[in-house]
């Protein structure tokens, strides 16, 4: 399925949205807050799942020292675009998150934004990447990803509950459904500025929020800090990305 995510973030309608998003919305006003507490003036940061740079580019131009990898080579193409039109030597580079090529204490922090952790196929590899976080980060280092979080309330239990039957007693009893685990999803992000609107089928998981609690700490983190994003930053409801949850996790 890897594949098949990054076909989704290769095609031209979704490159154009993120193209955008790197100057009209920059960093969140919630990842400002948080990179300020947790992060120091000028460290380094490795910014995981980068797509064409909207954090790479505010951490830059921030001051810290900054290094995006992204899997889809598309959107770093983009990013590199984006970079020399704007003069700023920014380090861009394709790499896969469960298999990062940086050496062990590398890195005094490490960012993994907008969701993209959970836009890993298979648990196996969102817990390989939260190992690979925890490798290339220095001790007392933190690492700051966000994901939405399993919910029942506002009418979502009948899709869960939908959910759970189709994986945890239709596939044990041989429906095909191959690879794909309970809280995966696929759902359709419509691009209106595409001629006659193009609908994308994109993959997420949606994990429990003890799920991710209990798979940040088999990866050797400390979890100092979890709360919503509008809670952090209220301004930052107006967002379209939903609101996800914030997890700075410390090594």
């Amino acid at each position: 399925m890897d594949q098949s995510v990054i076909n989704e973030f290769s095609l031209p309608e979704t490159l154009a949205n993120y193209r955008q998003a790197v100057v009209s919305i920059g960093l969140w006003e919630s990842e400002k807050i948080l990179l300020a507490k947790y992060f120091k003036p000028g460290c380094s940061i490795l910014d995981i799942g980068c797509g064409t740079g909207r954090t790479t580019f505010g951490l830059f131009k921030t001051g810290y020292q900054v290094i995006g990898v992204d899997i889809t080579p598309a959107m770093i193409k983009v990013a590199q675009e984006i970079s020399q039109a704007e003069k700023l030597p920014i380090n861009y580079e394709v790499g896969d998150a469960t298999q990062l090529r940086f050496k062990d204490n590398e890195f005094d922090n490490a960012l993994f934004s907008f969701n993209g952790w959970c836009q890993i196929p298979t648990s196996n590899a969102r817990q390989q990447a939260l190992h690979e976080a925890y490798r290339v980060i220095k001790p007392g280092g933190h690492f700051i990803f966000t994901s939405h979080i399993r919910r029942l309330a506002g009418g979502h239990w009948a899709s869960w509950a939908r959910n759970w039957v189709k994986f945890k007693i239709l596939k044990p009893l041989g429906c095909k459904l191959g690879d794909l685990e309970f809280g995966d999803i696929f759902f359709t992000r419509l691009h209106p500025s595409a001629t006659g609107g193009y609908a994308q089928k994109q993959y997420i998981h949606i994990s429990a929020l003890a799920e991710v609690e209990k798979m940040t700490k088999a990866a050797g983190f400390k979890l100092v800090f979890s709360e919503y994003r509008n809670n952090i930053a209220p301004k930052d409801s107006v967002l379209q990305s939903g609101n996800c949850r914030f997890f700075v996790c410390q090594k």
